[in-house]
């Protein structure tokens, strides 16, 4: 079992600075290093608490590169609705040379409305902007001399992009994928890989995903092994009750910031984002217990921690887990205290899985 962490801040400069923060991520990139942790990853947000402080996950990643020497580097995800398909290449490929060929690309759509607003962009393109961003960043590295003629950008033909990327014939692509069976479908059509986070859909109907999702893969004669990125929240204290008292706590920080966020969905709606208006009420009546039950989050002591990954391997074979450290209000010294937990006594007890 492959286990990581996920950065998604939810703080606001009232709370903690940003480059307080920074500077603190960066701390325990250096110590999941050290530990055996197997990636750190970082979300491309805007504007909002719930995760302004991460609008460039490329640049958070290449100052992790030069803090560890085995992490790898997970975009999860950068939305290339948002950058040219030219500059987004080559900021990924610079990444994969700072790190010594240690990106893993995940692209995402993006959903909420404030950061389409923004860009100027329409919800109603998200979809095709992303499908077409990924695709013609993965010609850009492995090609030249092309014309380029998308539905959202027109290059080319051009020499060859500079620097191509360490890894050939490039990165690993990860496709970030919720609830929409067309999105598992198209990743599989591709030979992409997937991140998912399972709170956003059952555990039920994303084994549906998934075999849609390999059965594509199969279907356009893709034959390696996917990478399956899954997400959770965690937070480990040596005494099991106060994890738990303390991590709920957090989680209703983190959950307010949330609901910020996505009320900016109040009076929008998109026939790309089926069902997205409801979020908001959805997340509101969400509780820590439910989950606890639905197994939704890595909580406890350590041997709690051991029993809630051990599921999740059962659930998702071959997964590779991504933990979210520091949610609401946690500070870096929980943070931490979580990472060296897991680290000392959580990774050796399941790495055989």
């Amino acid at each position: 079992m492959k286990i990581g962490l996920n950065f998604l801040p939810t703080l606001s400069p009232d709370e903690v600075a940003a480059s307080e923060y920074y500077a603190d991520c960066l701390s325990l990139c250096e110590t999941a290093d050290r530990l055996g942790f197997a990636h750190a990853k970082a979300v491309e947000h805007y504007f909002h608490p719930w995760g302004g402080y991460s609008p460039d996950p490329i640049t958070f990643l290449a100052a992790v590169a030069q803090r560890t020497t085995r992490l790898r580097l997970v975009t999860g995800a950068c939305v290339p609705a948002f950058t040219h398909p030219v500059k987004l290449a080559a900021s990924l490929a610079t990444l994969d040379n700072l790190s010594g060929g240690r990106l893993d690309a995940g692209f995402g759509r993006a959903f909420l409305p404030t950061e389409f607003a923004a860009f100027d962009i329409p919800l109603a393109e998200s979809k095709s902007r992303m499908r077409e961003g990924v695709s013609a960043v993965v010609k850009l590295w492995t090609e030249s001399g092309f014309r380029w003629e998308g539905t959202h950008h027109t290059f080319g033909p051009l020499p060859p992009l500079l620097p191509r990327p360490v890894q050939t014939p490039h990165p690993p692509v990860l496709i970030a994928a919720t609830a929409s069976q067309d999105s598992f479908q198209w990743a599989g059509e591709q030979g992409h890989h997937l991140m998912i986070i399972p709170v956003v859909a059952s555990h039920e109907r994303l084994a549906e995903l998934l075999r849609v999702y390999r059965n594509a893969r199969e279907a356009h004669g893709h034959r390696d092994v996917p990478k399956l990125h899954v997400s959770y929240h965690a937070y480990v204290a040596e005494d099991h009750g106060t994890a738990l008292r303390e991590a709920e706590a957090h989680f209703d920080a983190y959950r307010e910031k949330q609901l910020e966020a996505y009320a900016s969905w109040r009076g929008v709606s998109s026939d790309q984002y089926p069902g997205y208006e409801l979020m908001e009420a959805a997340v509101r009546s969400l509780t820590f217990e439910d989950l606890l039950k639905a197994g939704n989050v890595v909580v406890g002591d350590p041997d709690a921690a051991i029993q809630a990954l051990n599921k999740v391997a059962d659930r998702y074979p071959g997964g590779e887990i991504s933990l979210h450290v520091r949610f609401g209000d946690i500070t870096h010294r929980q943070a931490a205290r979580t990472v060296h937990l897991l680290g000392r006594d959580v990774l050796p007890a399941v790495a055989h899985r």
